[in-house]
């Protein structure tokens, strides 16, 4: 029997390790599988705005309406959440999605359009907060060098692998055949998500916080600095990203000329540059004693990106533009969630804020640069997106290196680490 004993434990601990790897090999392949949906409709969506003949700013708002109907939605479905079964739910959703996309491409105006992609993220919000809630809960056990995995899977597909397969699809099938497909798509992921998600994460999710006395309402999680520092560069880059996710493709044909079938190219190149930093550079960016510097260097990275798109329009400067906006936006994603996960807070309610947050920043900025495209032009909007970034900037990085003090991100956290479970 006392032989035993040293088994045991190891026994439970490769079991448990298994069962890790599995719940993260699935739900990866789950993520994967809605980005590229996402990114493939990020496409149809501005070709079909295109082929309806719409101006910048109904384009914007096309776009947008989804982005903004995910905003209001994201308080409403963590209720909804907690209340049923996500399995149910997240099938649902997912086959009504279905349902949506085989009636968009015969949509007579862009306003009939634009009304049903308000629909459409209704729906996408609750599958979102499911989604990174599970993700969010099960971290800890996963390892912090998983950090960047979920939102790099989620980037991969939504702007790289996304975009190219509906720009195949659109070239081979022509667009109402890329809608179809979608939908085909959504189904796919009504089983999928039946198999991976859980029947309620509430006990788990209760049984990773309990003992963590952590900022729950908004009033308590702003009185901590790097809450608000989070929340707001969460919010720039999700304001930044979309603006550039919109009119990407119009930089390239308008701008650069380049044929149509190619214009994806820039979206592409940005969301690789990401996904490289968010899936292999988490413990190098994370475990450096540079870290703040990276940061730092992260958002100045992305500064230097808008500056080239409103001032270069050459295609190598703008390839280069969508990389130094790609790694930037990375790191940035990178230390901020590092951030939430050592934080004495209620994880699920900063997801929630961070969601509901760089929804609403990533719908007023694709709107926003709708209008001064119209405006000004649109090179001259990615100009202007310099100054908030520029306030941000100087308010955090520059005054904490002028005054020369200690990284408030790990000094901040430290007493979280020892109350960990």
């Amino acid at each position: 029997m006392s032989e035993s004993l040293p088994f045991q434990p190891d026994a439970a601990a490769t079991a448990r390790d298994g069962e890790l790897r599995a719940f993260l090999l699935r739900f990866i392949g789950l993520t994967l599988l809605s980005g590229v949906t996402i990114g493939m409709n990020k496409v149809l969506a501005t070709l079909l705005g295109l082929h309806l003949h719409v101006s910048n700013f109904q384009l914007a708002t096309i776009s947008s309406a989804e982005t903004l109907a995910m905003a209001l939605g994201t308080i409403p479905a963590g209720y909804i959440l907690s209340r049923g079964n996500p399995k149910h739910l997240y099938a649902g959703v997912s086959l009504s999605l279905a349902l949506a996309f085989c009636v968009l491409p015969w949509l007579p105006g862009w306003q009939w359009v634009a009304l049903l992609m308000f629909l459409v993220g209704l729906c996408i919000s609750l599958r979102i907060v499911a989604m990174s809630t599970v993700f969010l809960v099960r971290l800890p056990e996963l390892g912090q060098g998983k950090a960047g995995w979920y939102k790099g899977t989620l980037i991969l597909g939504m702007q790289f692998l996304g975009p190219l397969c509906g720009n195949y699809l659109i070239a081979q099938l022509g667009l109402k055949a890329g809608f179809l497909i979608s939908a085909l798509m959504f189904a796919i992921l009504a089983v999928l998500g039946w198999q991976v998600l859980p029947n309620n994460t509430a006990p788990r999710k209760q049984a990773g916080h309990a003992s963590l006395p952590g900022a729950a309402s908004l009033r308590e999680l702003l009185r901590l600095p790097v809450v608000r520092v989070t929340y707001l560069f969460e919010i720039l880059a999700s304001f930044t990203a979309s603006s550039v996710g919109v009119f990407s493709i119009l930089l390239a044909i308008r701008v650069l000329h380049w044929p149509a079938h190619h214009s994806v190219w820039l979206m592409a190149v940005q969301g690789l540059s990401c996904v490289l930093v968010l899936l292999f550079l988490g413990r190098f960016v994370l475990a450096s004693r540079y870290r703040e510097q990276l940061y730092g260097g992260a958002h100045l990275a992305i500064m230097g990106a808008l500056l080239i798109l409103g001032l270069w329009p050459d295609s190598i400067a703008y390839l280069a533009a969508s990389v130094l906006l790609g790694l930037g936006l990375g790191v940035n994603n990178l230390v901020n969630t590092d951030n939430i996960a050592r934080a004495p807070v209620d994880k699920a309610r900063v997801s929630a804020h961070l969601t509901l947050f760089g929804m609403v920043g990533g719908t007023a900025g694709a709107l926003a640069a709708g209008r001064l495209a119209d405006l000004t032009g649109l090179r001259n909007v990615f100009l202007i997106w310099l100054f908030p970034w520029l306030a941000g900037w100087l308010a955090f990085h520059g005054s904490r290196w002028l005054r020369r003090a200690p990284p408030a991100a790990v000094s901040s956290l430290a007493p979280t680490a020892e109350s960990a479970p």
